[in-house]
């Protein structure tokens, strides 16, 4: 058998949630906790340039941590959010925030073929991400899936940080070789891959809004796609 350059994503997956025990849940969510009313306003900012919102949409929080990404969804009037966590410390810290009282939370990672059981097939109107893609140890899995349970004419938004090696700091420095866009330092990666799934690219750019805010110690950028309508 030839050799990987990396264990298998089993034992990535055992890893990875081995090194969120409490203290690093708790520093973590410390984070999100700081964010402020601008800074979710400033996310929602950068969305509606390139989304289309409407009443009802099914919307899915991919990879949603503690609910950063989710605080600024549920400032969008009429949103079902769903969030994807597989970290279940994480889910417990969202369904104690008031604030997303009405997102509905499933356990589970989505960059395996396994996982596109977690929901049926064109289950979401936009699926979005905040700071995951760089987490992702199979983006092209990921986005398969993500594929998968979006609806025709739906609309994908990466959104992730210009992340240089030295940012992976402690014990998550022994995961920058793991993870394909762990240290992405062009916007072109994302939306190449997402075009190999069959995607339509519709924008590729920095989040001006975001970038402006004094929170963002890491550049932004986002990437928005379609799948195609039948």
């Amino acid at each position: 058998m030839a050799l990987s350059f990396r264990d298998a994503q089993s034992v990535f997956r055992q890893r990875y949630l081995a090194m969120y025990d409490i203290e690093e849940i708790s520093k973590y969510n410390t984070w999100v906790d700081a964010m402020q009313d601008a800074d979710h306003d400033a996310c929602v900012s950068d969305l509606k340039r390139c989304v289309k919102f409407t009443d009802n949409m099914a919307v899915l929080d991919a990879g949603s941590g503690t609910g950063a990404l989710s605080l600024a969804l549920v400032r969008i009037p009429g949103l079902n959010v769903t969030a994807l966590e597989p970290c279940t410390s994480m889910i417990d810290f969202i369904s104690a925030k008031p604030e997303l009282i009405g997102v509905t939370t499933v356990e589970g990672f989505c960059d395996h073929a396994d996982d596109a059981s977690l929901f049926g097939s064109e289950t979401f109107d936009l699926i979005a991400s905040r700071l995951l893609v760089n987490n992702l140890f199979d983006p092209l899995a990921a986005f398969r899936n993500w594929k998968y349970w979006l609806r025709p004419g739906g609309t994908i938004v990466v959104m992730d940080g210009m992340f240089e090696r030295g940012g992976w700091s402690g014990g998550w420095g022994n995961f920058v070789d793991a993870l394909p866009l762990s240290v992405c330092q062009s916007t072109a990666t994302v939306p190449y891959l997402l075009e190999q799934i069959g995607f339509h690219v519709e924008h590729v750019g920095l989040m001006d809004y975001t970038n402006a805010m004094p929170s963002t110690r890491t550049k932004r950028y986002m990437v928005v796609a379609t799948k195609p309508s039948k």
